[in-house]
């Protein structure tokens, strides 16, 4: 599982653990990851960290041996890497650096561990990719320009992923979440939601929670989707 480390990939990766499953997680930096994982190994399942930057070919080659060499397999793969701050600015204004960081962790990286990955998983009979796509990568979003690129790239490498690896019994999905309050930034968040009209285009009108989004990832991730692949879940509370 990758951006183990932020809170929607904390929480994904303690709801794996509840339904059984060891797991490998990774972000930038692996002792951040430390308190997870004893949290992990307490409900008796077995967890490593790796750490690795996805700008970083050597350690994207590293994560994808080590991983792999872990439990002696992997049956899913979680593709969550999230900037810190998506919101960098327009087209004229953000930095071509920024653009290349941004293809660089989100699609490059991910497909660099996928091209590792993917035969391994096929010779062993499959698995689910789960990518964590976003509504900028599909609808222009004032200043999240080099992020909306990128997460659009993430969701067509997803189709692609999910045409050409489909018959050696690879699963390919994306988990598009809404606006989702993470943690204690509630308020804040929907002070920008209201300032951008936000719940004025939600059914549900409000922001989602962490929990909203846990559903549907264990279910892609479960052979109770056996016959879904190539499908966008949106998780946006009816945004429209």
């Amino acid at each position: 599982m990758t951006g183990a480390g932020g809170l929607l990939g904390s929480d994904l990766a303690r709801a794996f653990a509840a339904e059984g499953a060891d797991l490998v997680l990774t972000t930038r930096t692996r002792t951040k990851l430390a308190p997870l994982l004893a949290d992990l190994r307490e409900t008796g399942v077995r967890a490593v960290a790796v750490g690795a930057d996805f700008t970083v070919e050597a350690d994207i080659d590293r994560l994808a041996a080590e991983a792999w060499d872990a439990f002696g397999g992997i049956d899913v793969v979680v593709l969550s890497s999230q900037p810190p701050d998506p919101r960098l600015g327009d087209l004229l204004t953000t930095p071509e650096a920024v653009f290349r960081e941004q293809q660089q962790a989100i699609v490059w990286g991910p497909l660099r561990l996928m091209r590792q990955l993917a035969p391994q998983m096929m010779a062993a009979g499959g698995g689910s990719v789960i990518t964590l796509t976003s509504s900028t990568g599909f609808e222009p979003t004032p200043g999240f320009d080099a992020y909306g690129l990128a997460k659009g790239s993430l969701w067509l490498l997803t189709t692609y992923m999910a045409r050409e690896w489909g018959r050696g019994g690879i699963r390919v999905n994306a988990l598009q979440p809404g606006l989702i309050a993470t943690g204690d930034d509630l308020a804040e968040r929907e002070e920008s939601a209201r300032a951008h009209g936000v719940f004025q285009r939600t059914s549900l009108g409000r922001l989602g929670r962490n929990r909203e989004c846990i559903g549907a990832a264990v279910y892609l991730a479960s052979d109770e989707s056996s016959f879904t692949s190539g499908q966008r879940i949106n998780i946006d509370g009816g945004r429209f």
